[in-house]
């Protein structure tokens, strides 16, 4: 599975499992390949049949997202700014010998900061600097004392 919807994934279960009048639980592993099929095919029907598989298997988390829409704004501007500044992480793989013993390597791996998602970010955040299509008043330049020189002061 992809590293950032690893660790989007992860940020939203743990937020939901913070909260404690709230009982919400998922098969995580089950969305997050869920999550893949949806990403890997075009095809609009397979795709409304993925969202509706969704629904029916994860009544209570798309109850909670819907319910919640502050919640969901904040994780995802907090992982579109991580997105943007990038940073380490700690890549875990666990390995499991013959014998059952189960062996963990980490390794530290470092992402590079996301111009496109820094750029979306301070777009939203900051409309009137960064706006796309900005909107500024034309500053007319005062031309009368030209236009006296060339056509005269009768015009």
């Amino acid at each position: 599975m992809n590293q950032k919807r690893k660790q989007a994934i992860d940020i939203l279960s743990n937020a939901i499992d913070n909260i404690s009048d709230i009982k919400v639980k998922t098969d995580i592993q089950g969305l997050g390949e869920l999550a893949d099929a949806f990403l890997n095919t075009n095809d609009r029907a397979e795709r409304k049949r993925l969202t509706t598989e969704f629904k029916r298997r994860h009544e209570e988390l798309h109850k909670f997202l819907a319910d919640n829409p502050g919640l969901v704004n904040a994780e995802v501007e907090r992982a579109l700014l991580s997105a943007a500044l990038g940073g380490e992480y700690v890549d875990e793989e666990v390995k499991i010998s013959a014998n059952g013993r189960r062996t963990y390597k980490r390794t530290k791996k470092r992402v590079a900061p996301n111009a496109s998602a820094a750029l979306s970010y301070l777009q939203n955040k900051d409309k009137e600097n960064w706006s796309p299509n900005p909107r500024a008043d034309p500053e007319l330049e005062d031309t009368s004392e030209i236009e006296e020189d060339i056509y005269g002061a009768d015009g």
